[in-house]
């Protein structure tokens, strides 16, 4: 049955050349640097809740509600995801972060507690779309140039998460040269 598939493909197959496959290498390098800067500043914010907002433990708790609500939202993650599209759910994801990160600027219970809430529900969406997306992007790219599917897979991952790391280094050195002076 692929056999005759592939006929009728061939068959139907322009005359002219078509233009070389799309490089979706690009995908994962755009996705990788996006997810850097993002967390950069998100990994030195929740890096410093429980020394910087220590008045009442709400860096703390913030993190606490943070991290519970990404737990029990992760459940609704996916149906999200599959509703949104991977990309919508990557913009939506970061707006958590986002206002996480802004509301830090003047903590306090009205700001930190429901900006928390709010990224536990957007984190969870933001890392299935991100899995998402990147699968779909190292699958194309194995489709389009002939390569394996794990391979490709494993090489977008490795470059992703190998990038990924970074952000706790980026975002400590940025903590370390704003607090130098002990402020």
């Amino acid at each position: 049955m692929d056999a005759r598939r592939d006929d009728e493909e061939a068959a139907a197959a322009p005359l002219l050349a078509a233009p070389a496959p799309r490089s979706h290498a690009a995908d994962v390098h755009v996705l990788s640097a996006a997810f850097v800067c993002l967390f950069s500043a998100y990994s030195a914010a929740q890096n410093l809740q429980s020394t910087v907002n220590d008045e009442g433990d709400l860096g703390t708790v913030s993190m606490g509600v943070l991290y519970t609500s990404f737990t029990l939202f992760a459940v609704a993650a996916s149906p999200v995801v599959r509703w949104l599209g991977a990309s919508r759910a990557l913009v939506i994801g970061t707006s958590g972060y986002l206002l996480f990160i802004l509301a830090n600027l003047v903590p306090t219970w009205y700001t930190m507690v429901p900006a928390s809430l709010y990224l536990g529900f957007t984190a969870s969406i933001i890392w299935v779309g991100q899995g998402t997306y990147l699968t779909s992007a190292a699958l194309s790219h194995a489709r389009d140039n002939s390569l394996p599917d794990g391979p490709t897979l494993g090489s977008f991952n490795g470059e992703f998460w190998g990038v990924f790391a970074s952000t706790q280094v980026i975002g400590n050195l940025i903590s370390l040269a704003l607090l130098r002076n002990g402020k």
